[in-house]
């Protein structure tokens, strides 16, 4: 019996923690651009929180595992040595089952399985946050980059003019006050250069984050689709059936059925437990004997009320939580549709008035190379076309990002708007 037993028992294997970061394959190392499915893909493969979910997934079937297993009966072994002549060792040997632990089972396996089903859903809502959420950073990371190739340019034509400026205040053409100007102009526009590389940096990090990159790392990124306004009929039809597609609201759903599952355990719990067994037994005056064993616990102090109660509480709390987090979805939606509304009319505004200096500026140059203009003027027309430039690039990636989140709400993708599985 006891090597049978010994046969069924897991074996203890060791797995030492790594001594080094353990990067996966360096995909900057193609030297190819990387395209946003490319992008998409990685994240979706390697992110630290899908990897997360994942590990959690795997803990929810071991625990559906083991709430699926029969309870082990009991074995028990005693044995008298009599002081006296004439009289033989005594033993009794029992075998007992725990009989009402067979009526929590069913409950314990439905509750089990209601949380591997919660598991699998917070994967998926986590993939999906996570494949919009890496085509947000791929976009930011491109126009970023784009605008801070547009602004050093300008910075490096201000840093010509500015010292023009001086060349020109040390020969008496122009009065201080227009070269300080000049300098303070310039030195204002490598301040918001510094800026937009920090936030850049940090894009480009976040980025390297997401994809399990090796710090450092830098990313080539062809050129993405141009981002388009999520059309209002995808909106409505995805809030007429929210409820059944969020994966979130799908996972508090099936958190709260397991939940009521042990709930239902603990009140049959509190059920008087009972054992049932079989023993064989001889006496030291060599009498054999067999008979049958039962035994009850009282439920008179404890009852098992007190998991009741917690277990209870826990299922009025995950109520809650769904109700509020149900009411949240909708609001959220309507919060950010009318936000990217407001943020859509700024931005349609400040493109029109980016490209209106655009044209002045070079109408500006033309008459500055014709000595039509002088160069303080000029200055001032490239300082404001930049400060334009990067004030329209950061609504953008406003509206991008929210744009990315309302995707994520009602469970489209935010590169095609097609619905994600």
């Amino acid at each position: 019996m006891l090597a049978v037993v010994l046969t069924g028992c897991a074996t203890y294997a060791s797995k030492p923690l790594p001594e080094t970061p353990q990067w996966p394959d360096d995909i900057a190392s193609t030297g190819a651009p990387l395209t946003v499915d490319q992008v998409v893909g990685r994240a979706l493969e390697y992110s630290p929180d899908i990897r997360r979910a994942e590990r959690e997934l795997d803990i929810a079937a071991a625990r559906q595992y083991a709430d699926g297993l029969l309870p082990d009966p009991t074995l028990s072994f005693s044995t008298d040595r009599p002081g006296a002549e004439g009289f033989v060792p005594a033993f009794m040997v029992g075998l007992s089952y725990e009989v009402s632990a067979l009526i929590e089972r069913p409950a314990k396996k439905r509750a089990a399985g209601a949380g591997f089903e919660k598991q699998q859903l917070a994967l998926l809502w986590t993939k999906w946050q996570v494949s919009n959420h890496a085509y947000a950073l791929y976009v930011s990371n491109v126009s970023l980059g784009r605008l801070e190739k547009q602004v050093e340019q300008s910075v490096a034509y201000q840093k010509g003019a500015t010292e023009r400026m001086q060349g020109a205040l040390a020969r008496a053409d122009v009065t201080r006050d227009v070269a300080v100007q000049a300098q303070t102009t310039y030195r204002d526009s490598v301040q918001q250069l510094g800026t937009l590389r920090q936030e850049h940096l940090k894009a480009r990090q976040e980025l390297n984050t997401l994809l399990e990159l090796h710090p450092g790392t830098h990313l080539k990124l062809a050129a993405p689709p141009e981002p388009y306004e999520v059309p209002q009929d995808a909106v409505d039809r995805a809030l007429l059936d929210l409820r059944q597609r969020r994966p979130d609201l799908l996972a508090l759903r099936a958190g709260y059925t397991e939940q009521d599952e042990r709930y239902r355990g603990a009140l049959l719990a509190q059920f008087p437990r009972l054992e049932i067994g079989v023993t064989r037994g001889r006496d030291t005056s060599a009498i054999y004997t067999s008979g049958l064993t039962v035994s009850v616990t009282l439920p008179l102090f404890n009852g098992n009320r007190g998991n009741i109660a917690v277990e209870k509480a826990t299922r009025e709390s995950l109520y809650q939580e769904y109700t509020q987090r149900l009411d949240d979805a909708y609001t959220a939606v309507d919060a950010i549709s009318s936000e990217l509304s407001l943020l859509g009319d700024q931005l349609r505004n400040a493109r029109s008035m980016e490209t209106a200096l655009d044209a002045t500026v070079k109408q500006a140059r033309v008459a500055y190379g014709a000595g039509d203009m002088t160069l303080p003027v000029l200055a001032d027309l490239e300082s404001r076309l930049q400060t334009q430039r990067i004030a329209t690039a950061k609504l953008a990636n406003s509206v991008l990002q929210q744009q990315v989140e309302l995707c994520t709400l009602i469970g489209v993708s935010a590169i095609d708007h097609q619905p994600l599985h």
